[in-house]
């Protein structure tokens, strides 16, 4: 039996589609939730404009994705993290940092979601950190990571201050019990 799909279904197509499938599997599972309608001559026109609009949606996508790509692609960003003299950062320079940095230093406001790194940023190093937007669309931004100026020296000392003794309790006694 031909039906048209309404909807993506995994393994068997995508919306607009025509396709073939058992008989059972259509009257059973496909036509009783809506997921897909018998292909006569109308549907099978209906399926044809739900595939162009697709496609013209799917172009919008790309096109936006595209934009993204141009304004973000080969930018250089430097980040300044603590690090010991070996160049090892103490803790890591993470996604939403690298986000906060490209906003700071050129204005582009990006979800931290699209930053696609592997794992975080824990050496002194210049790196390549892709940012994925459609599909097969990214861009890549060379993210330098540099020390902060004396964070190879450890922590200043904290000066020692004195806690004031606890006071002691005062107990006071209920005279009118002692009758």
């Amino acid at each position: 039996m031909e039906v048209v799909l309404k909807q993506t279904v995994q393994k068997l197509g995508e919306r607009g589609h025509v396709v073939k499938v058992a008989d059972g599997y259509a009257r059973n599972y496909l036509l009783p939730k809506g997921i897909a309608i018998l292909a006569t001559k109308g549907a099978r026109r209906q399926a044809e404009d739900m595939q162009r609009a697709e496609s013209r949606r799917e172009q919008r996508r790309r096109d936006a994705a595209n934009v993204e790509r141009e304004r973000l692609h080969g930018r250089n960003i430097t980040v300044r993290a603590r690090a010991n003299a070996q160049g090892h950062l103490y803790g890591s320079v993470t996604a939403r940092e690298i986000v906060e940095a490209l906003r700071e230093t050129h204005g582009i406001v990006i979800d931290a979601d699209r930053c696609q790194l592997a794992e975080h940023l824990r050496t002194v190093d210049s790196h390549t950190v892709r940012f994925g937007f459609y599909k097969d669309i990214a861009a890549e931004v060379t993210v330098t990571v540099k020390a902060l100026e004396g964070s190879d020296q450890p922590e200043p000392a904290t000066a020692d201050v004195q806690k004031a003794p606890k006071p002691k309790p005062i107990i006071v006694s209920d005279s009118s019990r002692e009758s």
